[in-house]
Parts: structure tokens; sequence; C-alpha cells
């Protein structure tokens, strides 16, 4: 794989991939709100569950890859659950973090866990505009329908939330939880509305087995 220096401009990011027909529909529904509303931060990029999110690190990427495969090594997958939309925090999202009794799904959170501390040695703090440290006692694993446009436009929410609520799409509401990707992001600016002008690349995916992680092609 060929591995570009970790530059300034490039972030990082760590995902798992749902199922196909939840990235199908979470696609729709970015592409909608774009038309509706101009809503872009979600659209912007692949259908996904952050783990680690728009990472700075000086790594090369190769060791990046290398930390996260030989954590996976030892991860199993899990059933992940839908349970509807999260009507709490700044923006609007399915919860992803819990099992359908309402407790924390240990699946994820041992993923969350596995994952950062496996890229923790090789981050840098993330001081870019609108950053989210992702603090694992107050992270909540979900898939995101709208985002950044409403920290800045928080009176847009409760139309959107109603929008969204009345289209009535049902999304999977359960999947296995056995790929996870990591991204490159590049833009001219951190500091400003990055999603206005990010773009990314695949690099690179793991799929979870029983007991083992098997890595896919790379990009």
């Amino acid at each position: 794989m060929s591995a570009p220096s970790a530059a300034s401009s490039f972030r990082y990011g760590v995902f798992l991939r749902p199922d196909p027909g939840t990235c199908a529909l979470l696609t729709d529904l970015h592409l909608l709100l774009r038309q509706q509303y101009g809503l872009v931060s979600c659209a912007a990029y692949p259908p996904h569950a952050t783990l680690v999110g728009n990472m700075p690190t000086d790594a090369p990427e190769d060791e990046l890859a290398d930390r996260i495969g030989t954590a996976l090594a030892g991860t199993v997958s899990f059933t992940a659950y839908n349970v509807g939309i999260e009507k709490g925090g700044g923006g609007i999202g399915f919860n992803l973090h819990d099992l359908p009794d309402g407790s924390p799904n240990p699946g994820i959170t041992a993923l969350l866990d596995t994952v950062r501390r496996a890229v923790a040695p090789v981050a840098k703090p993330m001081d870019h505009y609108r950053a989210n440290p992702l603090d694992p006692g107050r992270f909540r694993a979900h898939l995101s329908i709208a985002s950044h446009e409403l920290l800045l436009r928080p009176e847009l929410r409760p139309e959107i939330l109603d929008f969204v609520e009345g289209l009535g799409w049902e999304p999977p509401r359960s999947f296995t939880a056995d790929t996870v990707s990591l991204f490159r992001f590049r833009s001219p600016d951190w500091h400003a509305r990055w999603w206005l002008h990010m773009t990314w690349d695949h690099v690179r995916s793991w799929r979870l087995e029983p007991g083992a992680a098997v890595t896919l092609d790379a990009a």
C-alpha cells in the first residue's frame, strides 16, 4: 500500500461500516436534506459510525493501519442495533450505542475502546473547527443524519427532526457489525467549515470474524 506522509492537511477517520441497506438509507437521507435544506456535512462523508474521527497524526499511514489491524486481530464481530432516532445533543442521528433494552451495547463500547487505544500513541490533539475529542465517557455511537450545520443553526433542528420523522423511513433494526475502515481526509482549512471543501479516500478495511480479523484489499 502506498502511504503518504501524514501532512498537516490530512486527517484520518476509523469508521464502523453499517450494513448495505442502512448505508443506502443514510445516503438517501443525506442527499434529501442537502436538496431540501442545503445540509452538506453528512453527505460529505461515507455512511458510517465513528470510532475515531478526523484525527491529526504525524505517523506514517502504514504505521497507523498496522496499529489498527493489530488491535482488530483480537476483535470479533457482533450484532449492532439501530434503536431509533436520538433526540439528545446538537445533531440528529440514529442511536447505535445501545441494546434494545436501553443498556450500552458491549460490542460497540469494546470496539470503541480497542480502536482508540490503538491510535492513541500517534494521535495529535484535534484543534480544528468544531473538533470533537470523542470523550469515551460522553460519546455515544450513532449514525449521523444531520450534524455540523445544526450546531451553527440550532433553530433548524426541530423542523428537520419533524421532517425526517415524517418520512417514516425504517432502517434495518440490526446488522452484523463486521467491517471497520480507515479513511484519509483532506481539507484546505481544518480551522474553518471543512465539510464544504473536504475530500476523502478509502485507505483500507478489515472484516471481523469470530476470533480473527481478515484484511480486505486496500483501495
